[in-house]
């Protein structure tokens, strides 16, 4: 899988356990709002058409409003595609050693942290609003003991279960090795 291939300075013995993208609904949500978009000069033009049909006659008037119509679809291209790449290249990855987030900020910058299972303190879920909970998508927060206090992994789905696979992979950790969450037994056995 060319997924599994590429995580990024792979260790020995990792195993990839998830691979996070957003929940499509946020893409198609960003598609249909440059949709509207685009039909705006349409409008603009009918009712210039109807309103004023000389305004049309005149050739440079006709040339005027078509380059600003071609630089207004160029503009609507540009963060259309802007917002497929940060849909696309944001992405979290999950393994049996580490948690990775990589994000894209911007069309030439890219953002990648990483922190091992055992800086991890604590994993919650949520969904806020209807429209999540029907489509079962949220936000998963994993709080960590390293230089980044929190992964956000924003609007994925099911977000409930993400956050089970990674308390279930914590479960494995013995509370010893635990940087975030060293039990009074574990302190007194170092004693």
């Amino acid at each position: 899988m060319y997924i599994e291939k590429h995580i990024p300075n792979r260790q020995k013995g990792e195993n990839l356990v998830l691979f996070l993208r957003r929940h499509w609904i946020i893409i198609v949500g960003h598609w249909l709002f440059y949709i509207f978009l685009a039909l705006i000069p349409l409008g603009f033009y009918f009712f210039i058409e109807y309103q004023f049909p000389n305004l049309l006659t005149t050739e440079y008037t006709y040339a005027f409003l078509l380059l600003l119509a071609s630089i207004y679809y160029l503009f609507i291209l540009l963060f259309f595609y802007y917002a497929f790449v940060d849909y696309h290249l944001d992405v979290w990855i999950v393994t049996n050693k580490r948690i990775i987030n990589i994000e894209q900020k911007g069309l030439f910058n890219r953002f990648i942290s990483e922190h091992e299972l055992e800086k991890i303190q604590d994993v919650t879920a949520e969904q806020k609003g209807v429209l999540a909970t029907f489509l079962s998508y949220g936000n998963v927060l994993v709080q960590t003991a390293g230089e980044v206090p929190m992964f956000i992994f924003r609007q994925v789905d099911n977000p409930f279960e993400v956050a089970k696979q990674i308390n279930h992979l914590l479960k494995d950790i013995p509370p010893e090795k635990r940087i975030g969450l060293k039990t009074k037994e574990a302190l007194n056995t170092k004693i």
